[in-house]
């Protein structure tokens, strides 16, 4: 039978359409599968693939060998990610987002723990508070023991010893239902404030917004852990400009740190002139003091070379800090109270006559004259809030800003930039100096980032079908890293004959 005209059309247009979608459609790469979301596989799944790999001594496994060998340069990131998700003293439990290979040759966190800062802050410093009764009281705290796990003990299985186990209680202040009303909902919940759209922007949780009195609240709760100062002229000659000069100079500041000479050519006996030939200089004889050579290097310095001037006076700032909630928003206080002025009759300038004191006390102003701003009245409960606020360190002073993941924010940052006080002992002294250090060079040493293509391996991974995703705690996570890192290693020395090695369970 002859085919119709509608039927000739019909394949014509389904061969067309065929050799267009070869054409231009999208080449797939091999394993990698179409752009669709995953269905999220029970944790039950990669349990049992962990657990009948074991070591990998079955013969059936043996083709799964060359994943796990391939898979072992992503250990230090599949560590570096379990460290990043770590869960925080009051979480009982952290679940996090997992990616896992099909022979469980690897396990990712896939997950970016972001955080608002001054709620993470407040966090912390409750558990500042509450580790502090904790040690006074000796009732659960004790020093671990590192490592926590014998050399020739393999890690626990998690599904027979740690799925049906109870956790501990989550460390938790008790807040006041009152005083801490504006956060005492959702403190220390996973993620504050993720289902307020007023406050954050969604699901995504990538912005904030805080209201005073919540803002209050948290810079209240975190005060253990700022600093108390708030005169910059405190940090003279002990800032990061004087560091960089003293490090020029190859000076040392008293409580600063110490590094190796910048010039090494500095030779008195090779100068080809010095001060008794050189029409121009300047001869001091007594000692010059090392502050004096730093505040001011082009002065008391032969040869300056690679300094930083440092300010040096910032205007001085006459805002004290309350510690009593109970006192007004504007009040005198005796360290910054105007000096008392008392009549003094005797003086010339302040003599009045007995009639210009009458006039002055029979002197009304008219009744429709009234004072500006009568009615608005001079505090509010607010103001007191606003004004500790204002003079706060970041991130109190922020109304609103962006997510930071939480090992992002220095919690105690800025202590060792302080001077240590005298009475602490020497090894304490010793690591201000070291953090103070490091500090300086990390600054000194830093580029600016360079532009890069962002290229995110998990997105690539979860794109083939070598990928599963799940959720899982962290704490099984991390049992299988260590499981995973030691047959790899395991794999590795068998691979390289290395048979004289001996791997242990605290690789």
């Amino acid at each position: 039978r002859e085919k119709s005209r509608e039927d000739l059309l019909d394949e014509k247009a389904r061969k067309w359409q065929s050799l267009n979608s070869k054409r231009y459609g999208e080449k797939r790469k091999f394993g990698y599968q179409e752009s669709t979301k995953k269905a999220e596989m029970p944790p039950e799944h990669v349990r049992k693939i962990i657990k009948d790999h074991g070591d990998l001594s079955s013969r059936k496994f043996r083709h799964d060998k060359r994943a796990w060998l391939g898979a072992l340069k992503y250990i230090p990131h599949a560590v570096y990610k379990l460290i990043e998700n770590m869960p925080m003293p009051w979480e009982q439990v952290r679940n996090v987002n997992t990616i896992y290979h099909t022979t469980g040759a690897i396990t990712f966190c896939n997950a970016v723990p972001f955080c608002i800062e001054p709620v993470y802050m407040a966090q912390w410093g409750t558990m500042w508070i509450t580790m502090r009764r904790e040690k006074r009281d000796r009732r659960h705290f004790k020093r671990m023991r590192f490592p926590p796990f014998d050399d020739e003990e393999p890690p626990l299985d998690y599904g027979d010893n740690v799925l049906d186990v109870e956790p501990l209680e989550a460390i938790q202040m008790q807040l006041d239902e009152q005083e801490d009303a504006p956060i005492f909902d959702w403190f220390y919940d996973a993620k504050p404030l993720a289902d307020t759209k007023q406050q954050v922007n969604g699901p995504t949780y990538r912005r904030w917004r805080l209201t005073l009195a919540q803002q209050a609240v948290l810079f209240r709760l975190s005060n253990q852990l700022i600093s108390d100062l708030q005169d910059s002229n405190y940090f003279y000659l002990f800032d990061k400009k004087s560091f960089y000069t003293a490090k020029a100079l190859n000076l040392s500041i008293p409580g600063g740190p110490k590094f190796e000479p910048l010039y090494r050519d500095i030779h008195a006996d090779d100068d080809d002139w010095n001060e008794f030939n050189d029409i121009g200089k300047i001869i001091i004889r007594n000692q010059i003091r090392t502050e004096y050579r730093i505040a001011f290097p082009f002065m008391y310095n032969s040869r300056p070379r690679r300094v930083a001037i440092a300010p040096y006076h910032t205007p001085a700032t006459t805002y004290i800090k309350t510690d009593d909630p109970d006192l007004p928003a504007f009040y005198y206080d005796p360290i910054v109270n105007p000096l008392p002025a008392y009549r003094n009759t005797t003086s010339s300038s302040e003599v009045c006559d007995e009639d210009d004191e009458a006039d002055i006390a029979e002197f009304r102003l008219p009744d429709p004259v009234k004072p500006l701003l009568e009615d608005t009245p001079l505090f509010t409960d607010d103001t007191s809030n606003g004004i500790a606020l204002y003079w706060a360190p970041r991130p109190f002073n922020l109304r609103s800003g962006n997510m930071r993941r939480m090992q992002d924010i220095p919690i105690v940052g800025t202590w060792f930039r302080e001077h240590c006080p005298s009475n602490h002992p020497v090894k304490v002294r010793v690591s201000y100096q070291k953090l103070l250090k490091c500090w300086v060079l990390n600054n000194l040493h830093s580029r600016p980032p360079r532009s890069l293509k962002k290229k995110y391996l998990f997105k690539e991974f979860g794109k083939t079908k070598f990928f599963h995703v799940t959720e899982l705690d962290w704490v099984e996570i991390g049992l299988q890293v260590c499981r995973q890192g030691y047959n790899m290693l395991n794999l590795l020395i068998h691979r390289k004959n290395l048979s004289f090695l001996h791997l242990d369970y605290n690789f």
